[in-house]
């Protein structure tokens, strides 16, 4: 039996029927009548193109009730339905005939996710050639294949003709890995690849560098965005994507040990002259290779971000000659951050006897041991200092041993609009009223698993932030008393989204969201649209 897990019509509707008598009652349908074209009661009055309209206004979670209704209900309902998420069973035979006979009933989707377990790699190749059959593979605009096992590249050569219209692809791992099909998708923008360790035969090599001249005549892909995880040094094949990537803006690398085709991967810094933005996580063997690449390559960055890898002299050289054009730094690392990079982000960037240049608005810091009070004060003293709008120090245990940092930051940074000081977990209230006296322009604050916080913290952030602040994030922190929370919701004005844990979320405060129109509850993580 395949799953169906989740739907999309279009724009909520701020409540959903509980039940298909409910959905009946709502909608003025009746359910009494199952023959073709005989539709009972007031649903006769109904025309096809009404229902469908009100169906894309529904919230997803009102599918299973709608779809009880009646038979045309259902259709309809499928008929309307744009986006949807698949679970396959695991170990099941039939399971590519069953998605292809439940794919046929939904003519108009632009956006599939299918996920299964424990699937042969003969049935991942079946289950893409499934969904490349559908009535609506043409209008498929987002594919998200994620068996557990990899599809194979004649499989996909087979599928793509029928994809075209692909804008958005992401694959769980292609074995043996190639990417000449990628040819085939000529809209194709982001492309992001799982390229698991227990998916991939890493002996012999990839067809896709048979006739190296060839691939340096090839048309350029249209990828602008990429994400490749557990890529490693002796990959091979990578070099042919390399050199058709000249259009790519956003580059993410994960859980890689190189950028294949061997250590020089000569063909890699070809993807690098318009990149935007660059991420590596968890990248240690390959980031200083790449942090040296960039520094030399990309001109046009404006956005880094490195967790876990990278040594101190790599990053150094790399803020040194691309700081300026920077506008957001996202850097997680324990041990190879230091002041001297601080003071490297503040130096004065002038180019061809150009006025300095100071784009930084974004400073993200998580777990960043070595840096000091000294560090972040010279940055803060700095004109890039006093431009950034955005700053995070997560679980940075600088803020707990020097009390009057904060403030000081504070006052340093009058544009300073977003703070996150999660996972601070022995930041005092009285620590916290001292900063917001003097950082009255927050609109988002980010205070989770702040264990130390209670009542006062936000009595502090009402009188000094309440008619601005939109975002506020008090999660995992259990000395805030219901009742504090619920007078801050009541009584701060621009308040749109409150992020707290569920239990933790009263009768009242949610009389007080629904009266105001607030959210409540988890914002996911963003890292682009993989």
């Amino acid at each position: 039996m395949v799953i169906v897990t989740s739907y999309k019509w279009g724009q909520t509707a701020p409540t959903a029927p509980t039940s298909s008598r409910h959905a009946a009652a709502v909608l003025g349908g009746g359910g009494g009548c199952h023959r073709p074209g005989c539709y009972a009661g007031t649903d006769a009055a109904l025309c096809d193109d009404l229902l469908q309209e009100v169906f894309r206004l529904l919230p997803p979670a009102a599918a299973p009730a709608v779809s009880l209704v009646s038979r045309r209900w259902l259709s309809l309902l499928r008929a309307s339905t744009s986006s949807l998420t698949l679970r396959l069973p695991a170990s099941s035979d039939a399971a590519a005939a069953t998605l292809a006979a439940l794919l046929s009933h939904y003519p108009f989707l632009s956006a599939l996710t299918v996920a299964s377990a424990a699937t042969p790699a003969r049935d991942a190749d079946a289950v893409l050639l499934a969904v490349a059959a559908a009535p609506a593979a043409a209008r498929f605009s987002t594919l998200r294949l994620l068996p557990d096992s990899a599809v194979s590249p004649t499989a996909l050569l087979a599928a793509c003709p029928a994809l075209s219209g692909l804008t958005s692809l992401h694959l769980t791992a292609v074995r043996p890995l190639s990417f000449r099909w990628l040819e085939l998708l000529p809209c194709l923008k982001s492309f992001a690849l799982v390229n698991s360790a227990a998916s991939v035969d890493y002996a012999g090599s990839s067809s896709d560098d048979a006739n190296g001249a060839e691939a340096e005549a090839a048309l350029a892909l249209p990828l602008e965005r990429l994400s490749l995880c557990g890529i490693r040094s002796g990959d091979r094949g990578l070099g042919w994507l390399w050199r058709r990537c000249g259009s790519l803006k956003w580059l993410q690398l994960r859980a890689c040990d190189g950028t294949g085709d061997g250590p020089a991967s000569p063909s890699f810094a070809d993807c690098l002259a318009g990149l935007l933005a660059l991420e590596l996580r968890t990248c240690r063997a390959v980031a200083d290779r790449v942090l040296l690449l960039a520094a030399d390559h990309c001109h046009a960055l404006t956005s880094l971000l490195v967790y876990d890898g990278g040594s101190s002299e790599a990053l150094h050289r790399f803020i040194q000659q691309r700081a300026a054009g920077l506008h957001t730094l996202d850097l997680r690392l324990p041990l190879d951050l230091h002041n001297d990079h601080l003071l490297a982000i503040g130096a004065e960037q002038i180019h061809g006897g150009l006025d300095p240049t100071h784009n930084l608005a974004a400073l993200r810091l998580q777990s960043c041991v070595l840096i000091t009070g000294d560090g972040l004060r010279s940055l803060a003293r700095t004109a890039t200092g006093a431009g950034i709008e955005e700053l995070a120090l997560v679980s940075c245990d600088v803020v707990e041993r020097e009390p009057g940092l904060l403030t000081f930051l504070s006052q340093s940074m009058p544009r300073l609009r977003r703070l996150d000081l999660s996972y601070n977990e022995t930041l005092s209230d009285k620590v916290i009223g001292a900063m917001l006296s003097s950082c009255r322009n927050l609109i988002d604050i980010r205070l989770r698993g702040c264990r130390g916080l209670m009542g006062p913290s936000l009595v502090s952030l009402l009188r000094h932030c309440g008619q601005s602040l939109e975002i506020l994030d008090i999660s995992c922190c259990p000395s805030i008393a219901v009742g504090n929370v619920e007078f801050f919701a009541q009584r701060a004005t621009r308040l749109n989204h409150m992020i707290i844990e569920e239990s933790a979320v009263s009768e009242e405060l949610k009389a007080i969201a629904q009266r105001k129109g607030m959210k409540i509850g988890s914002l996911l993580p963003c890292e682009g649209p993989f």
